[in-house]
């Protein structure tokens, strides 16, 4: 009888809410819109504010009309998160680009297997690594594994794969202006 009446309870909040985001659904699109670079972000931004204002409504911790106040400020927020986010990405893929130099082949790198100059020289300065960099640098690029994914299949933290690629990258670098000097 108890779990029955909880249930109806929880029924009918639900049905409040979906009425109440019908209601102002075209504001907070118009909003999300405002405070969003694309429309997948638009996307996330309003599934997270309906997440929230959706528990906050069903617990009953706002009174309806400071919910769209509310939901207001949530998108406002998880916009500001969302550029945080992508502004990150942004950077470390120029950072990426911006390490990237062109290469030339290495003499004596296999030069009939077939591969590009590109990969050939990079397989030729790999093999000068030490091979703890070499494998990490190895599963991150070719393997496309992240630093957790590469630190679980080696059994070391995630601080550690991040400073060995860090230091492969540096030393692949070196040995590249070396090689650009001397040719």
């Amino acid at each position: 009888m108890v779990f029955h009446i909880f249930r109806s309870r929880e029924t009918r909040l639900r049905q409040q809410c979906r009425e109440w985001f019908l209601a102002h659904r075209h504001r907070l699109l118009a909003y999300a819109r405002q405070q969003a670079d694309s429309m997948t972000d638009v996307e996330l931004l309003l599934s997270e504010t309906c997440r929230s204002v959706a528990q906050v409504f069903c617990r009953g911790g706002l009174p309806e009309p400071e919910l769209l106040p509310y939901a207001l400020r949530s998108i406002y927020h998880a916009a500001a998160r969302q550029r945080a986010r992508n502004r990150r990405r942004v950077d470390t893929e120029q950072a990426y680009a911006r390490a990237e130099e062109p290469l030339r082949p290495v003499p004596g790198a296999e030069p009939d297997s077939g591969l590009e100059d590109v990969h050939v020289t990079l397989r030729a300065l790999l093999r000068r690594l030490p091979p703890e960099l070499a494998e990490v640098l190895t599963l991150r690029i070719w393997e496309e594994l992240s630093f957790a994914e590469i630190g679980r299949r080696l059994g070391l933290p995630e601080s550690t794969v991040r400073a060995r690629h860090a230091g492969a990258l540096q030393k692949m670098r070196t040995m590249l202006a070396e090689h650009n000097h001397a040719g």
